[in-house]
């Protein structure tokens, strides 16, 4: 199981299966061991085979892993073979204890040992007998079989031999890029497309939040207009009551006259009628006052219909906005998940 955090790969945790289907390299180590008159199979990190033993001879199959011995022997070398390629960082050409030429390629990613691809079971010239015999004995063999059988093992030009081990390297790790390659894309889209949805919500939330502010702000535009109509009602109002004081003071005037004329008979009329004009004056100060305040409210409402104004511009665009940022980022969700999807396919 490949570990995964924070859309990272832990290499400590990946496997050649993770990333090179078992099937196609099977495949190509079969044509690869046949083409090139060698046997091959793959390993994983503990030396554990993950394909099958491509075009494996004789010599090995029937005669040498039969042996307990013999097939410890083997192991060693493999893994022998195995680490000094790892170290290397490329192919290892080199001959097993029974005097066959093996080669190991390594199969890494960005520095990380996965497993090692084997090939082999060749010699670069003939057979020669008294080894052969001599091996037979160690490994309490028949001599005269494990020698008929060695002469049937391919006799290959050394350098055909390191470059069958270079093309191997080559190819296989091109397998295990492209496979790692899949892997880190799949990784990344699918935190992309986690990414996108949260992001598509709180742009959700912002929006609603927008669109809510635009109302409010149209209520509030609305409110303010009744504001206004009301201060403009007050305006007319102070007005006709100022017409009424000045109406009211000529009354008093006229009244004050009259009781002038009656003398003595006028002098309670003369007191109601100087009650009269000090009303009048202090009603229409009182308005002027009213109306003067009124104005200043008048113009304060209008500077705030104004702010509110550009205020609602404001947040109809950064809705609008907020609406348009929405649906990209949907789209963007979209896009992700479809680059998600091709990689399962």
């Amino acid at each position: 199981m490949v570990n995964v955090e924070n859309g990272v790969i832990d290499l400590k945790s990946l496997e050649v299966v993770d990333i090179i289907d078992v099937s196609v390299l099977q495949s190509f180590l079969d044509n690869f061991a046949i083409g090139m008159n060698c046997a091959a199979v793959s390993v994983n990190r503990k030396g554990e085979e993950i394909t099958k033993p491509s075009h494996y001879r004789e010599f090995c199959s029937n005669f040498i892993h039969m042996s307990t011995l013999g097939d410890q022997r083997c192991a060693v070398c493999h893994n022998d073979m195995g680490e000094k390629s790892v170290a290397s960082g490329k192919p290892y050409v080199g001959s097993c204890h029974a005097g066959l030429i093996d080669f190991a390629a390594p199969i890494i990613i960005r520095g990380e040992h996965l497993g090692t691809v084997l090939g082999g079971q060749i010699l670069d010239d003939k057979p020669i007998e008294k080894d052969i015999r001599r091996v037979a004995g160690e490994l309490d063999l028949p001599s005269d079989s494990l020698w008929n059988a060695a002469q049937g093992i391919d006799v290959v030009a050394k350098d055909n031999i390191v470059a069958a081990a270079e093309v191997l390297y080559i190819v296989v790790n091109a397998f295990a890029q492209n496979g790692y390659n899949r892997l880190e894309i799949e990784t990344v889209s699918k935190d992309l497309a986690s990414n996108f949805i949260q992001i598509s919500k709180t742009v959700e939330v912002l929006a609603d939040a927008a669109q809510n502010i635009s109302g409010s702000q149209n209520d509030l535009s609305v409110k303010i207009d009744e504001i206004s109509s009301v201060t403009t009602e007050i305006g007319d109002v102070l007005t006709a009551i100022a017409k009424v004081a000045d109406k009211t003071k000529l009354i008093g005037i006229n009244a004050s006259i009259e009781a002038a004329r009656l003398g003595n008979n006028g002098r309670g009329f003369s007191v109601v009628a100087k009650e009269i004009q000090t009303l009048s004056e202090t009603s229409k100060n009182t308005a002027l006052k009213i109306k003067e305040l009124n104005t200043q409210i008048n113009e304060r409402i209008n500077q705030t219909m104004d702010n509110a104004k550009d205020t609602m511009d404001s947040t109809q665009d950064q809705s609008a906005a907020m609406e348009e940022l929405s649906a990209t980022v949907q789209n963007t969700v979209i896009l992700a998940e479809r680059l998600q999807e091709m990689f399962k396919a």
